[in-house]
């Protein structure tokens, strides 16, 4: 009897079997779902925006939400395997943060971070706020070393990332950088920014790793917030999250995004899927690193979703008679016990603790 041929073997089961080109209604020209699952840093720069957006609707339209956030996770698993493979060096006892593998991934030796305009403050001490933010901003860094990780390793990754500050002064965003369009006619201060970051992005030998679908803005309010903590009480490592009265910067999308126009249901119902996205949104400063940089580098969740579960914000340039007085006496920072106010900052992805908290009290409630 002859062997059996090679071709008659069945396929491995893998995370993936239920998946396949049909998993989106479009594709970027040479693209598919085998790309897709293996897209490099450089093929990630090489797809314009415009493209990405409608590969993301794709999965959308075919996948649902619950779906496209269902393959998000697998694609991320399947990385860390990858990596695991690729390494011969001995996994640390800890998880390693998810900046920390996608650094590892795609930057090492290569500037990494964010872009970040001054807009406002112009009565507050910019060199103490720019010193005082660095702190708060590194403080993933500080406590990936206290969970065991390589100093080495964390003093490389340190030493590459940046906040690329631009400073376009206080009296809002008209001073024009290298390469930038006339603003003249834009009076939108968000679109301005946006026309600000597009020329950045735009221009020769802009890092990979800055090239992010969200930049940073400092506003008036903004700077107030780093400022106003006396330096013995600025955020650690051991602060706790979802705290009222963090120090933020406000996260802007580079592009507005188009909610959905045929669900009567959301467009009749405030707080619908048509209402999550948010152009510009207060995070707390601590977790940009750890928690923005990462979901925002793998531009595999919509910034829609980034912003379902917090409340837009304004973009405020010239201070306000309340804020003149930065400092706040140790100790004296309001916290409240209820729920008010917590959505007006983004720590996570995920959904808020306080939301789910409020969940289980819906359900428990229904008979």
């Amino acid at each position: 009897m002859s062997a059996p041929r090679r071709n008659q073997v069945p396929r491995p089961v893998t995370q993936f079997s239920s998946y396949s080109d049909a998993s989106s209604s479009y594709w970027p020209p040479g693209w598919n779902f085998h790309r897709f699952v293996h897209a490099t840093a450089e093929d990630d720069q090489a797809l314009p925006d415009d493209e990405r957006a409608k590969m993301q609707a794709g999965f959308r339209d075919v996948l649902g939400e619950d779906g496209v956030h269902e393959l998000a996770r697998l694609v991320w698993q399947e990385q860390q395997r990858l990596e695991q493979e690729a390494s011969s060096s001995p996994r640390p006892t800890l998880p390693t943060p998810d900046w920390l593998k996608a650094w590892k991934r795609h930057y090492r030796g290569r500037p990494w971070g964010f872009v970040a305009f001054r807009v406002g403050g112009a009565k507050l001490d910019n060199e103490e706020f720019q010193s005082r933010i660095k702190r708060i901003v590194e403080i993933p860094f500080d406590a990936a070393v206290e969970r065991g990780h390589s100093v080495d390793e964390i003093a490389e990754a340190r030493s590459t990332f940046e906040i690329r500050w631009v400073d376009v002064g206080g009296d809002g965003p008209r001073d024009r950088v290298e390469g930038d369009s006339n603003p003249s006619n834009v009076t939108d201060p968000v679109e301005r920014l946006r026309v600000k970051y597009r020329a950045l992005r735009e221009s020769d030998n802009f890092p990979p790793g800055l090239h992010l679908p969200v930049f940073l803005c400092a506003s008036t309010d903004a700077m107030a917030s780093v400022l106003r903590i006396p330096p013995s009480s600025q955020p650690g490592t051991d602060s706790p999250r979802w705290r009222p009265g963090a120090p933020f910067l406000l996260v802007v999308a580079a592009e507005d995004e188009q909610g959905p126009v045929d669900d009567e249901a959301s467009e009749s119902h405030v707080g619908g899927e048509k209402d999550w996205f948010k152009p510009v949104f207060r995070a707390a400063a601590e977790v940009l690193v750890e928690e923005l940089w990462g979901v925002a580098e793998r531009q595999i969740t919509s910034t829609r979703n980034l912003t379902r579960f917090v409340r837009g914000a304004a973009i405020t340039v010239n201070p306000s008679p309340e804020i003149e007085d930065t400092d706040i006496p140790e100790g004296e920072e309001e916290v409240g016990d209820n729920d008010d106010g917590l959505d007006d900052m983004w720590w996570s992805a995920h959904t808020p603790p306080h939301r789910m908290r409020q969940r289980r009290r819906i359900f428990d409630s229904d008979p």
